[in-house]
């Protein structure tokens, strides 16, 4: 039933707009056929498929038939707006209330569509691929896991380059902490991020990409990239706090603990609100980061046991764990600066471990993961400490050195340009007028009052606040 040229687009026409030539589905099927075809006709097919949107909202049994009609691979734009209709009009999902044939249909579509088609209707397939990741969260850890597969092709094939950031990004990140698979993801968190799709992302999904980021990293014991990722979630310009940021600025202080014994210092960047709320909301968590500047042991794990509850209703307690671990390592490091051998009895007594055999394993985990340069005679139960790392890393550091000047020099010139461009901006020059007349004249500003509120837990996304697998 193909139908081209342009004596077909009158037939299409007309026989969308009789209504009563044909069946609803005849008439849609009709029309996605017939004007799949040729890039120049996508725009007369999303047109005419809009015009139907809501008589096919009405009868939402016929979507799995017409379905059924089309290929993926030749009508993916069809596809999509027959999903979309299906996506806005099924029950949500809920405890043990989930569409399994939604998710097919809508893993059908995503994987053997049309790269250009999915790409030219990609604000409908993100409106989908949110609908799609709440039926696999509800569907569980095997829905999941398909889901995740599923958004990383879609990421693929709707973003403009890869460094556009979607907001399909953080519903692929959300479903592979509740999968607990974490490495088909890497591929979107390792590339660089330089641009944002404006047509479908909010600042919501901006929040949760790196603050699903941070967690994908950290379940990976990444903590200095999980560290980044949440110190650019909590630190993005706001004139009000989201509670998503409260959430990452958590994590943050407990990661900045394990990875630098202390909490870093935040950018003059940051906005001054965050600062002072973050304060207020995290009292727990600046008490167990005091507990840290002791180095005392003892009195972390108190500190830890005195608030595992909060702890463990921010699922956060794993990483609470972890920083108590980074104590017994840190002291282990200091002691490298003091002493160049040691009886794995004496370490076990000053860092308090429980005897020389966990010295030693800790010592040698140590080693392992290249936090201390050491040897052990275990004949003799000696450790000897050794402050220069191995000559043959030489040649390693100098191809990562120059690796990373090689990235600097290519930020660098992204910089510029994004710079050059604002500098001839003229909405961007207008505001800055305004904000410079505001402050010599005292008018009131638009960035607030101090009187901000937290979003109310209804306002929080669907589960973001994961544990993050083991690590959390």
């Amino acid at each position: 039933r193909q139908v081209f040229g342009c004596a077909g687009r009158q037939l299409l026409s007309s026989t969308l707009g009789g209504g009563g030539m044909v069946s609803l589905s005849e008439t849609i099927i009709t029309s996605i056929q017939g004007l799949s075809s040729e890039r120049d006709d996508w725009r007369s097919l999303e047109k005419a498929l809009e015009d139907k949107a809501v008589q096919l909202g009405q009868n939402v049994g016929l979507i799995d038939n017409i379905l059924l009609q089309l290929s993926p691979e030749q009508h993916a734009i069809g596809c999509v707006f027959v999903l979309h209709v299906k996506a806005n009009n099924i029950p949500p999902a809920g405890v043990d209330q989930w569409d399994p044939m939604f998710v097919q249909q809508v893993k059908r579509v995503i994987m053997g569509g049309s790269t250009d088609q999915l790409h030219f209707v990609k604000r409908q397939v993100c409106d989908i691929c949110r609908v799609f990741t709440e039926h696999c969260r509800t569907g569980g850890t095997s829905s999941s896991m398909l889901g995740v597969r599923v958004l990383v092709t879609a990421v693929e094939k709707v973003r403009d380059s890869p460094e556009h950031l979607t907001m399909i990004h953080a519903d692929a990140l959300q479903l592979a902490l509740v999968a607990k698979m974490v490495k088909p993801v890497l591929c979107l968190l390792q590339q660089r991020v330089l641009h944002v799709s404006k047509d479908c992302m909010q600042p919501r999904d901006f929040l949760l990409y790196f603050y699903y980021g941070g967690m994908c990293f950290a379940a990976i014991k990444e903590m200095s990239k999980a560290l980044d990722m949440f110190q650019l979630a909590f630190t993005m310009p706001a004139q009000s706090l989201n509670e998503i940021m409260v959430e990452t600025y958590k994590k943050f202080v407990l990661v900045s603990l394990i990875v630098h014994g202390d909490v870093q210092t935040l950018p003059k960047y940051t906005a001054n609100l965050v600062q002072r709320f973050n304060k207020n909301c995290c009292a727990e968590y600046n008490e167990i980061a005091t507990a840290c500047y002791t180095h005392e042991v003892t009195e972390v794990q108190s500190c830890v046991e005195k608030h595992k509850a909060v702890m463990q209703r921010d699922n956060n307690y794993g990483l609470a764990k972890q920083v108590l671990e980074a104590v017994y390592s840190r002291n282990i490091q200091r002691l490298t600066q003091t002493f160049v051998t040691l009886s794995l009895g004496d370490i076990s007594e000053q860092v308090k471990l429980g005897d020389a055999a966990q010295a030693k394993k800790r010592v040698l985990d140590m080693i392992e993961r290249n936090m201390i340069v050491a040897t052990i005679d275990e004949q003799m139960g000696m450790v000897s400490f050794d402050t220069e790392p191995d000559k043959t890393s030489s040649q390693q550091l100098l191809l990562r050195l120059t690796a990373q000047i090689q990235t600097s020099m290519e930020l660098n010139n992204k910089l510029r340009a994004v710079d050059e461009q604002m500098s001839t901006s003229a909405a961007y020059l207008g505001k800055i007028s305004i904000q410079e007349r505001q402050s010599r004249w005292g008018e009131a500003t638009d960035f607030g009052n101090g009187d901000e509120m937290l979003v109310s837990d209804s306002e929080k996304p669907p589960g973001f606040n994961f544990g993050g697998g083991r690590s959390a």
